[in-house]
């Protein structure tokens, strides 16, 4: 009887859990409209076809992916069907089918798409507005305005005293942004930070920064204090308009001219400038392994390199050889990193190649024929029960 009641108990307790990585890659086409979400192992889950071709945005969390129609002037919400449930200690992986949300934020012109702390915002470069959605109530978007239309950017985030926007401002509509503008969840300012021809946006633990033509500056979402970081003194004429932010380690990685990169080290108030062998294509970080950084060149190299000490990590060939010439008409290859892998679109092969992050070795191909473009790499670990 003790005996048959011990199983019992022990058929009744749950299963031990496990920890999990899955992960989706999001592929947008560069003359195609159209989307492909495949698995890892690059097998297809779900293909979208939309109006236009899109560029794609991290979204209100971790596994959704925003899709940004510029002409249309529409932005959509892409579930990769990945998903964290938190709870404290761990967080509990959710895997479920890709989905294409019918939520749809429009207006003139969405350039940049930024999501952060459960908020998402778009901004319009035609009327220089903002539009917000929060997670759980993305059918009720808020608006708030710059003083003038201009090719800008919104940030939210959460502070102790509520809901904050940083919003880029331009002393004129269509000139290059000026200054960035701290707002409250009503649209009041409450602060005002020069930033020359602002351009570029991102974040590492609670500082927010953007590229300016003087340095990066930085906005602490805790206090909301600014301070700058400025430009080494040989910059000349180079500034970072691009950036990603480390969630590891607290440092950001930006471009800085055609043939350089620079690590913003907030801590020590500087910037270090690691140079590259030939002009840049694209370059990412994987936040949750910041402390490599990733660039391919237009030979076609992928190099990766320490953000800590700037010393050469290894380098491949991975893709043939891409013209710089004739701006955005040309599809050139794109990187993203996440989950101790990285992927390199190639659109004139028609195909993502997949590599390891520490080897670069090449892991997987996956053929898509078209010219892929745009990629989003998502990857989260969890316990599966």
């Amino acid at each position: 009887m003790i005996r048959t009641l011990s199983i019992l108990l022990l058929a009744a307790l749950p299963a031990a859990a496990e920890t999990v990585t899955a992960t989706r890659l999001v592929i947008a086409d560069h003359a195609a409209p159209q989307v492909l979400v495949a698995d890892g192992s690059g097998a297809p889950l779900l293909r979208l076809d939309l109006s236009e071709p899109a560029r794609l945005h991290h979204g209100l969390h971790h596994g959704q992916v925003a899709l940004r129609e510029a002409r249309l002037g529409r932005v959509t919400l892409l579930e990769t069907g990945l998903r964290l449930e938190g709870h404290g200690d761990h967080g509990d992986l959710h895997v479920s089918a890709p989905s294409h949300l019918p939520l749809e934020l429009r207006g003139p012109r969405p350039s940049h798409v930024v999501g952060a702390d459960g908020r998402l915002a778009v901004f319009f470069d035609g009327d220089g507005s903002a539009s917000l959605i929060a997670a759980g109530r993305e059918q009720s978007p808020t608006r708030l305005a710059a003083a003038h239309p201009h090719h800008g950017v919104a940030y939210p985030f959460a502070a102790a005293a509520g809901p904050r926007v940083a919003i880029s401002e331009a002393l004129a509509a269509g000139e290059r942004p000026s200054a960035v503008s701290l707002r409250d969840a009503q649209g009041a300012e409450l602060a005002r930070e020069d930033c020359p021809r602002l351009h570029g946006e991102g974040r590492t633990g609670p500082l927010i920064a953007f590229g300016c033509a003087d340095g990066v500056l930085l906005l602490d979402a805790s206090s909301g204090a600014f301070r700058k970081i400025v430009n080494p003194a040989d910059a000349g004429d180079r500034m970072v308009r691009n950036l990603a932010g480390g969630e590891d380690w607290r440092l950001l990685l930006g471009d800085f001219g055609p043939q350089a990169m620079v690590v913003v080290d907030p801590e020590a108030g500087e910037m270090r400038v690691v140079a590259l062998p030939a002009r840049r294509l694209h370059f990412t970080l994987d936040p949750a392994r910041a402390e490599t950084g990733f660039a391919i060149t237009e030979d076609g190299v992928l190099h990766a390199f320490s953000t800590l000490d700037g010393t050469p990590r290894g380098q491949v060939q991975a893709t043939g050889r891409y013209s710089l010439e004739s701006g955005a008409a040309v599809a050139r290859p794109r990187l993203a990193a996440a989950g101790g892998l990285v992927a390199v679109s190639d659109p004139a092969a028609g195909r993502v190649v997949l590599h390891d992050a520490e080897t670069l070795a090449q892991t997987r191909v996956i053929e898509t024929g078209g010219a892929p473009f745009d990629i989003r790499l998502v990857s989260l670990t969890g316990e599966r029960h």
